[in-house]
């Protein structure tokens, strides 16, 4: 009866070369028996490629016994439910001999589901021939778990809240405009209040729509060459309400106006988080400048430039951190998602370019990202 240890000598009478080696070998064997990953071999040269190995995590990942495994082919973990396309994928790769990782539906001894993350990969030897394949199996089941939790909490933030908040902040717009009559101004001010709280909620689900696309890989830029100048006038046009809250004055810095490839869009959603915060955090009466500048002969970078309390260095590598806020005190005089700069972050680096900071306590914050052309000017 096979057994689930692949048998070594460990005992060499020959000369100190094969002591090493067999030394080597016990290694291995340890290193593979105390694994946490599922490992299994399988022997491809005998008819249906039957497994000749496993350990004991693979045993306490599917509760099987060792006599229960050895000698059967793999898909005996998928029961009936083998109309899956990662094992026709499986098949594919074992026939061209190349690696592959998946995710499959496998089922523990008792019938019970678990989601296996698997890497097949081929052992050939020294001539190249093919010798056996190695699985290693991850239980992946809980995170698949969290995964559909988080997907349908996104699904109600989507359609549960974001539709009747649109709504309700269409119908506030309406009355503080005036378009739906005169109201005192006692009641003006309670419902400029309600419309200002109902916008940050608004932009709270856009920052964490945007995020579980980042997160997803599922954010995809419509790239054009724009002139950068384009860009800062439809941020400061974007801003300027904020502007006259705090009355503050924004300057742009127009150093360079050749065309960049980038998303639209997503830049001005960048350059605007950079400048909402930049004036979120500056002092009554102070200026923001609006920079672009060359880098060299192919890079053009986008500066916010505020004279603000200034960052600690300490505090500089939690600034891009999903979540993270310096301030993170119930009682803090700024608010905010703690997303803004990660979706930032993100989408900078889908462009291909880079995002940093420059502070000191005191002295303001410079808040930067890069593009980088198509060629060499």
């Amino acid at each position: 009866m096979p057994t689930s240890r692949v048998p070594l000598n460990t005992k060499s009478n020959n000369n100190d070369y094969c002591s090493d080696k067999d030394e080597q070998l016990l290694l291995l064997q340890r290193a593979v028996e105390s694994a946490r990953n599922g490992i299994c071999i399988t022997n491809p040269r005998q008819t249906d490629n039957p497994i000749i190995y496993v350990n004991d995590a693979f045993l306490n990942m599917s509760n099987f016994e060792s006599h229960q495994v050895l000698g059967r082919n793999c898909r005996f973990l998928q029961r009936d439910d083998r109309n899956q396309p990662a094992i026709e994928n499986i098949r594919e790769a074992i026939k061209q001999e190349q690696s592959i990782t998946t995710v499959l539906r496998n089922y523990k001894r008792d019938g019970t589901l678990f989601w296996n993350e698997l890497t097949v990969s081929p052992v050939h030897d020294a001539a190249g021939n093919l010798i056996n394949f190695v699985g290693v199996q991850n239980d992946i089941t809980a995170r698949r778990e969290a995964e559909t939790r988080v997907s349908e909490f996104y699904s109600v933030i989507s359609h549960e809240l974001r539709t009747p908040l649109t709504s309700i902040n269409g119908a506030l717009s309406v009355i503080a405009d005036g378009s739906a009559g005169k109201v005192n101004p006692q009641v003006l001010r309670m419902v400029n209040i309600a419309l200002e709280n109902s916008e940050r909620l608004i932009r709270l689900i856009s920052d964490i729509l945007d995020w579980k696309k980042i997160e997803a890989g599922q954010f995809k830029l419509t790239i054009s060459d724009v002139a950068p100048e384009m860009i800062v006038d439809n941020v400061i046009s974007a801003v300027k309400p904020l502007l006259r809250l705090g009355e503050i004055t924004i300057k742009k810095e127009i150093l360079t106006n050749d065309p960049v490839p980038l998303d639209i869009d997503r830049t001005i959603q960048v350059l605007i988080n950079l400048v909402d915060n930049a004036i979120k955090f500056s002092e009554t009466g102070s200026e923001v400048i609006v920079r672009v500048e060359p880098i060299g002969k192919d890079t053009t970078r986008f500066s916010v430039v505020d004279k603000g309390e200034g960052i600690d260095p300490s505090q500089l590598n939690k600034l891009f951190q999903v979540f993270q806020q310096l301030d993170s005190s119930d009682g803090r005089k700024k608010g905010g998602t703690g997303l803004g700069l990660s979706i930032s972050k993100s989408l900078v680096e889908l462009h291909g370019g880079q995002i940093g900071v420059e502070s000191a306590v005191g002295q303001g914050s410079t808040f930067w990202f890069e593009f980088y052309s198509r060629k060499r000017r």
